[in-house]
């Protein structure tokens, strides 16, 4: 029987435990929810002021969103905003994702592999489980859904971020990340 785990652990300097996980960094994808959801259930028992926000790409949401069912089972107060790009590292705008399709191939050879559909509205799966969530496009709409977010208490809120699929990711440049000992 194999095991497969990731030891953390030995590569994290851990200075203040269960503040703070960051895995994206570490090329990890995906677990951000699942964390999340650990985070908040002991918050929900141990801590019960504390707010938990799950901040992740469109492509990492798409990994593990269905644990937001989970989070709304156990009415877990916990804020997911998805930054939507419509892609992988960068998207596409809908002009450009329809210049793939017309081109005749199959939209399986036409598509970047890094493409994901423009204008998905992940904030509409809150409502599959009985929650809330926003669509947002600019600094103030963010501001409005976060807060009323903070607002909720007994159950997950979904903020869907629609930020610009063409534009470029600043450089990674962390002390902690690029100038290790390790």
């Amino acid at each position: 029987m194999a095991h497969t785990h990731i030891p953390v652990a030995h590569t994290l300097p851990w200075v203040c435990a269960t503040v703070w996980l960051d895995a994206a960094t570490f090329g990890t994808m995906g677990v951000g929810v699942g964390f999340a959801v650990a985070a908040a259930l002991w918050c929900q028992t141990q801590s019960p002021s504390k707010r938990v926000v799950c901040i992740q790409g469109d492509s990492a949401f798409g990994f593990s969103a269905m644990e937001m069912e989970t989070a709304a089972r156990y009415k877990l107060p916990i804020i997911a905003i998805i930054m939507n790009n419509s892609g992988i590292y960068n998207g596409f705008d809908g002009e450009t994702w329809e210049s793939f399709l017309q081109s005749g191939m199959h939209p399986c050879i036409s598509l970047p592999a890094n493409s994901l559909q423009p204008g998905v509205r992940y904030d509409q799966m809150a409502a599959m489980v009985g929650c809330k969530g926003f669509n947002v496009t600019t600094p103030e709409e963010l501001r409005a859904a976060f807060t009323e977010a903070l607002a909720t208490n007994d159950r997950p809120t979904i903020i869907n971020v629609v930020i610009d699929g063409m534009a470029q990711r600043k450089p990674q440049d962390f002390d902690w990340l690029t100038k290790s000992k390790m």
